[in-house]
């Protein structure tokens, strides 16, 4: 019995599922009663119960899929039995797939005329997705769908803007060795062919004093520009590696300044500027001193560049309430208002008052540099007037 029963039931499952909809109403009784799955899904009529299978196939015409984790059968008279399984469930409906897992499904089945027949059954997934007319979650899922396709397209935007900025990133790195490449060789091949005429006329001009003061001159200011070009090649690729973190400790402002006034000596007296300082004595400040003396040294060696022989660069320090202030001013050449706005959108450099040459990376290392020490860099220019960079870093 038991086994004619499971059967039974299984066959009207497999043709429910496969939306053999004859097939599926031929397994009940004209007795048949039911509670569904949706809202409004009970019936008390055989009539009524399959205008509520005929709607179901209508929103769900397409086959699908499931598995019975478990079926019993529990007889109840020589005639009848009550069966119950759990079951897994996959729809395909025109909104979307859905998933029913865990459904309860139970039924009483009745021998008539030597064949098991279904009089009552009963279908206890969750209604709660679904609403009035709907056997099956047909507005939940349309929700759900509409749900996924907008972090879809929110995935789709972050995607994009990570490519594009990967691509001004790669852009701005084959601008960036295109440059470094060019400007690493000039010095080079000036050292070269210094080094080469110097050396075919070495007899001839081995007591010219002039001749080798001028050529002495040339290879220290190559050596100058060659060292600044690889000390911020360094800090570039340091910061795009995220290699370099702030070791913050106290030190003394006028210090660390008054140690890069003196390294960039020997290039802002050739010029003759006049530089000055402002700086309160022996004021301790909590920071990482290598990454400001790179800012403050680039700052000022950027100063030199733009203001002309005989010109003034002053470099001044206030002690604000919240922040410290470094101002480096200069009376050089200053920039438009456009120079100002496209500062920090690309590699980009102008040749000095002096025909000085750069990359323009040392200003993305200032930026960057003042980011990780979390303050703030800007400048103030104004053409014919000059240029005050401003690094604001927080007490």
């Amino acid at each position: 019995m038991e086994n004619e029963v499971k059967q039974a039931y299984l066959k009207y499952f497999e043709d429910y599922v496969q939306r053999k909809l004859e097939d599926t109403l031929n397994a009940f009784s004209p007795d048949f009663n039911m509670i569904g799955t949706g809202v409004d899904e009970f019936s008390v009529t055989y009539q009524h119960s399959t205008e509520l299978f005929r709607r179901e196939f209508a929103q769900a015409p397409e086959p699908f899929t499931y598995q019975f984790k478990t079926l019993k059968v529990c007889p109840i008279t020589a005639d009848s039995a009550y069966v119950m399984g759990l079951v897994d469930m996959k729809f395909l409906l025109p909104t979307g797939e859905f998933e029913y897992t865990n459904n309860r499904t139970t039924a009483i089945l009745r021998k008539e005329k030597g064949e098991w027949k279904i009089i009552h059954g009963h279908w206890s997934q969750p209604t709660e997705m679904q609403q009035e007319g709907e056997s099956v979650p047909l507005s939940a899922v349309l929700k759900q769908n509409r749900e996924l396709k907008n972090q879809l397209i929110i995935k789709q935007q972050e995607l994009e803007k990570q490519n594009q900025q990967l691509k001004e990133m790669n852009q701005s790195l084959s601008k960036l060795f295109s440059i470094v490449s060019h400007d690493l060789k000039s010095p080079f091949n000036a050292f070269l062919g210094i080094t080469d005429l110097m050396l075919m006329n070495f007899e001839d001009d081995f007591e010219n004093k002039e001749y080798f003061q001028l050529r002495l001159q040339l290879l220290n200011d190559l050596a100058h520009n060659l060292y600044d070009l690889t000390e911020n090649l360094l800090n570039w690729a340091k910061l795009n590696s995220n290699a370099i973190e702030p070791k913050y400790r106290e030190i003394p402002i006028d210090s660390l300044i008054q140690k890069q006034v003196n390294v960039l000596r020997p290039i802002w007296q050739k010029k003759r500027i006049t530089l000055t300082e402002e700086v309160p004595v022996e004021l301790m400040v909590n920071t990482d001193p290598d990454m400001l003396a790179v800012i403050i040294r680039n700052l000022v060696s950027n100063a030199i560049k733009f203001t002309y022989p005989e010109g003034e660069i002053k470099i001044q320090v206030s002690n604000e309430p919240t922040t410290l202030s470094i101002k480096i001013v200069d009376n050089g050449i200053g920039m438009t208002a456009e120079q100002l706005k496209n500062l920090f959108k690309n590699y980009q450099s102008s040749r000095g008052t002096d025909n000085e040459k750069g990359t323009g990376i040392g200003l993305f290392t200032c930026k960057e540099l003042t980011n990780k020490l979390k303050g703030n860099l800007k400048f103030i220019s104004e053409p014919n007037k000059g240029t005050t960079a401003i690094v604001e870093l927080p007490k």
